[in-house]
């Protein structure tokens, strides 16, 4: 008769539950803790005793994704008399392991798994949908029938812990990679092929030794051909010749991934064929679908835009903000991006990667932060006119009859600059050395005259210098002070400019409200107004006060 009391449990019961209870507060931070053999046996305990507490750590399981597993492990039935007798998980688990299965983990602790498809090697995480998929299609294949949600689910589990414990530590790479001195790229193709590039030349290898993974939207390149030239490439960019040098620079540096890496921007009016053009360089490059994106809502979906593409590329944005610039000077020159992982309260998810960058059409150019600026490339697009104008259909025909020529150029540019490299130095590197090494010495196969390259790049950061100061607010009434001296604190400094400008500039947006705003200010644009003759200097005087000097050669 039911009169409201706890159910009768089993003396193994109820030592389950102390042993659970003391087992919960310590899940959060190992939820590893759950498969022990102590937990499963005290869940083996209290699944018919305790149908209450069984469903509360049901729910636990579910959380942590371990629920599959543990009810696996409780239905396993017993194994037969049968010494050849097998269950369905060590069935699948030795058919995966006869293919010639490889297990590993990348440098942050996933586990991933190389398996033998149809002749050809793939990369997959041991917890994808593909690898489940492969697992099944080879369990029915060899016995016409299906392994169950739960063998497959532990020998997946079995995989992961096997590359993480016992396999190798191995980077995996997306698009670009390089390994044992060689430059590899994935031509992203059904047989996982990939082009192998050091000194001697460049050639089509079908299992490459450096590890490469896929994303949802990569497109194959076509297969490379020798003898082309960028000559071809040309017809595609309406650009000046000083334009022209910049792109190829750009382009056989994203060959070349671990480095530093400007960031292309395309300007010019409406109609000039710069979105036609980005979408050309990615093509070359990076192939995918809809290459081109909008601008990111926030510095999350960059960062998600870099995990899934080699070469990002932003088009018509109508906006540059702050933390956007911020975040891309991070991507194209290396830097972390951490948030917390998906289903944990603890683990931090790191992202760190360097990505070439390509931005089209940034509104106020000039206006961006200078850190931006400094790493740019500006290529000015020119007005096409009408009558050389060409429909898609025969424009994007032509290019991919010349696509293969072109890229087989590209990577004899590459060819040229691994040879050549070790000889290279440079007189006063400049911002981006490595890239300015990279393509000084490529240079000569691209289609430049030695020095070239150099030449056009410092004009390209003069230019640059210009356009900041140019539509910079700041820069005129700073100018009038450095041909009096002005020495004092940030505050005066600011009243200061404020009486040498009208209210109406005062009030725009790029006008610092704040002397800690127009300190920032000031620092990033230091650079810049040094090369224009304004000399500034930051210091702090006795007492922590701190004060600014503003000065030209002419009057110190």
């Amino acid at each position: 008769m039911d009169n409201g009391s706890p159910p009768l449990r089993s003396v193994a019961s109820e030592l389950a539950l102390l042993l659970l209870r003391e087992l919960e507060p310590r899940v959060a931070d190992d939820p590893e803790l759950l498969v022990s053999t102590e937990a499963v046996l005290s869940f083996a305990a209290i699944r018919h005793d305790d149908p209450a507490q069984w469903e509360h750590w049901r729910t636990i399981l579910e959380k942590y994704e371990k629920s599959n597993l543990i009810e696996y492990m409780l239905h396993q039935p017993v194994r037969a008399e049968d010494p050849e007798w097998e269950s369905k998980a060590d069935r699948l688990i030795r058919l995966a392991v006869g293919t010639g299965l490889e297990l590993f983990h990348d440098p942050d602790q996933q586990g991933w798994a190389s398996i033998r498809v149809d002749g050809h090697w793939e990369n997959h995480p041991v917890r994808s949908r593909a690898l489940q998929l492969f697992l099944l299609r080879l369990y029915y294949c060899d016995t016409g029938e299906s392994p169950g949600t739960q063998a497959i689910r532990a020998a997946m589990e079995l995989f992961e812990a096997r590359a993480l414990f016992d396999g190798e530590e191995c980077p995996v790479h997306l698009r670009v990679a390089e390994h044992g001195g060689r430059l590899y790229l994935d031509l992203c193709d059904r047989a996982w092929r990939a082009v192998e590039i050091d000194d001697e030349g460049w050639r089509v290898v079908d299992r490459p030794p450096a590890k490469f993974r896929r994303t949802r939207g990569s497109q194959p390149l076509p297969e490379p051909e020798h003898g082309g030239s960028l000559d071809e490439l040309r017809p595609f960019f309406n650009v000046d010749h000083h334009g022209w040098i910049l792109i190829r620079a750009f382009l056989v540096t994203a060959l070349r991934p671990g480095f530093p890496l400007p960031i292309l921007v395309a300007k010019g009016e409406q109609g000039a064929g710069k979105s036609t053009a980005c979408r050309v360089i990615s093509s070359l490059i990076d192939p995918r679908t809809s290459a081109l994106r909008g601008i990111p809502r926030e510095v999350r979906d960059l960062t998600a835009a870099a995990r899934n593409s080699w070469l990002v590329c932003f088009d018509n944005l109508s906006r540059l903000p702050e933390d956007l610039a911020d975040a891309a000077c991070r991507l194209a020159t290396g830097g972390g991006f951490g948030g917390r992982q998906l289903y944990s309260d603890h683990d931090e998810a790191i992202f760190d990667a360097t990505r070439p960058l390509v931005f089209n059409a940034i509104p106020e150019l000039g206006t961006a932060r200078p850190d931006f600026l400094d790493r740019a490339l500006i290529v000015e697009f020119m007005a096409l006119p009408h009558e050389l104008r060409r429909d898609e259909a025969h424009y994007w025909s032509e290019f991919s009859e010349r696509q293969p020529r072109i890229l087989g150029a590209l990577l004899d540019a590459a060819v040229a600059g691994i040879r050549n490299l070790p000889q290279v130095r440079l007189e006063r590197p400049p911002r981006l050395a490595d890239f300015a090494l990279w393509v000084s010495a490529c240079e000569e196969t691209l289609g430049m005259s030695r020095g070239e390259f150099r030449e056009t790049y410092e004009r390209n950061r003069t230019d640059v210098q210009n356009l900041t100061l140019e539509v910079s607010p700041l820069y005129a009434p700073l100018r009038l002070l450095a041909e009096t001296v002005f020495r004092g604190t940030i505050a005066e400094l600011l009243a200061q400019l404020n009486e040498l400008v009208g209210e109406d500039v005062r009030r725009s947006s790029g006008w610092p409200k704040t002397p800690s705003a127009l300190g920032n200010v000031l620092r990033r644009m230091m650079a810049y107004l040094r090369s224009a003759g304004i000399e500034l200097e930051f210091s702090r005087q006795h007492g922590g006060k701190r004060t600014v000097s503003i000065k030209s050669p002419l009057t110190s």
